[in-house]
């Protein structure tokens, strides 16, 4: 873990970086803690992405960033999002939100899409407080008194005792990064009183059900099955038909329940990391699809243009035809069940099967294999989520490779494919 910082507006904000050691897959990941949080409750979540470049931000007034006395609204918490993905060359991350983060992360993948892959809300609010309960009644429930400690040792007490059997010493820098000395000494959290009722009002009034259908790729709802002991049946209840209502507007949005309270990232990191993995191979087959599409827009006599190089006679339509119908099949690829006895599988024949598929898609125009890109990363994603990533392949070319290692390689090819295109497209 290295850690860095960056500046926007005179407000210096720290953030937490972790790189693999090896070959980087992209999309990075973006990760963006809750509030009274701070960037190290993703440090036990970044261990189970090692092929991935992870940053968390420590959003401001939070772990080690500054604490100017205003500026919470969400665009403003938004604009920092954006300048830390800009800055430190995330290109278009897969963004992941926890409770508070949860609609920054929206909010950013709406109104800059081009810095957002893809969205993975983890037990953030799917739909307004304002439909459920009055300002005052928020308020009231939102904002329990600040704890202050006499020492660390305290805090991290009573941080072990609310985590219980999720507790572990690696938690103790997290605690530490939440809190500043208190003016009548001990230690308090990095907050105040004046700052956290700006962020909950702001936060009170967002309408996040009016955004998720402007998302650009895979979204992820990654919520908490468990509540706090007396929890009123109707907050189950209301917590259920949010998440139903964001499927019903993006009916390609995944949702996973998690057996965990509301710290997710802290209580169930490996099965959360697990789920933004198969969230970000999604986002990057989202990604192609949606360059395809920017390129199906070209008109004219451009895709009768051969494509060299290839070995396989192509023009530049059935070459997007090839990468139309490789997005396509794979679904049918992912859930392909292994061998019996784990013997080897069926041979595959890439030029029969090649042929096959473009001789089907002959008559479609290029806006029509676009778009059957976008529906197949939309599966692929559906399909993932029902597939131990670390299980083999049981179909196509990479048969026997686990299954993240074949998308990833499927993702080269594809990647090398669409080049292609676009040079033969004169495209930059």
């Amino acid at each position: 873990m290295d850690e860095g910082w960056i500046e926007r507006d005179g407000v210096r904000l720290h953030y937490l970086e972790w790189r693999p050691a090896g070959p980087q897959r992209e999309p990075a990941v973006f990760l963006l803690h809750g509030l009274s949080s701070n960037a190290r409750a993703w440090e036990r979540v970044a261990a189970h992405l090692p092929d991935r470049r992870v940053v968390a931000l420590d959003q401001r007034s939070h772990g080690l960033s500054d604490r100017p006395a205003s500026g919470y609204t969400i665009d403003e918490v938004v604009a920092d999002a954006a300048h830390a993905v800009r800055e430190l060359g995330l290109g278009r991350p897969l963004v992941a939100g926890h409770s508070w983060g949860a609609p920054v992360a929206l909010s950013l993948a709406t109104t800059h899409p081009d810095l957002a892959g893809g969205l993975a809300v983890v037990d953030g609010g799917t739909t307004s407080f304002g439909r459920f309960m009055t300002w005052e009644q928020a308020a009231t429930r939102m904002q329990p008194p600040l704890p202050t400690y006499r020492d660390l040792a305290e805090a991290v007490a009573a941080q072990a005792a609310f985590l219980g059997g999720s507790w572990d010493a690696d938690l103790e820098g997290f605690v530490r990064a939440g809190l500043v000395e208190a003016p009548e000494g001990g230690l308090t959290s990095t907050l105040t009183s004046e700052v956290r009722r700006e962020i909950l009002r702001d936060l009170y009034d967002f309408q996040p059900e009016l955004l998720f259908a402007e998302v650009l790729g895979p979204i992820l709802l990654a919520m908490a099955g468990v509540l706090w002991p007396g929890a009123p049946a109707e907050v189950v209840e209301q917590r259920r038909r949010s998440v139903d209502e964001v499927r019903e507007l993006r009916p390609d949005a995944q949702v996973r329940w998690y057996e965990s309270l509301h710290d997710v990232p802290l209580i169930t990191p490996a099965e959360l990391a697990a789920d933004l993995e198969r969230t970000a191979i999604a986002a990057a087959f989202s990604s192609l699809a949606r360059e395809t599409e920017a390129l199906a827009a070209i008109h004219g006599s451009v895709w009768t243009r051969p494509v060299h190089g290839d070995g396989e006679g192509w023009d530049v339509r059935e070459l997007l035809a090839h990468l139309s119908s490789t997005q396509a099949a794979l679904p049918a690829v992912i859930a392909a069940p292994r061998p019996a006895g784990g013997g080897p599988s069926a041979p595959f024949d890439p030029n029969r099967w090649n042929a096959s598929q473009i001789r089907r898609r002959v008559e479609r125009r290029p806006a029509e294999l676009a778009e059957e890109m976008r529906r197949g990363a939309e599966q692929v994603h559906a399909t993932l989520m029902a597939a131990d990533l670390g299980g083999a392949t049981g179909a196509g070319p990479y048969a026997g490779l686990p299954i993240g290692e074949a998308m990833e390689a499927m993702l080269g090819h594809q990647r090398h494919h669409l080049a292609e295109m676009r040079s033969v497209l004169s495209v930059s």
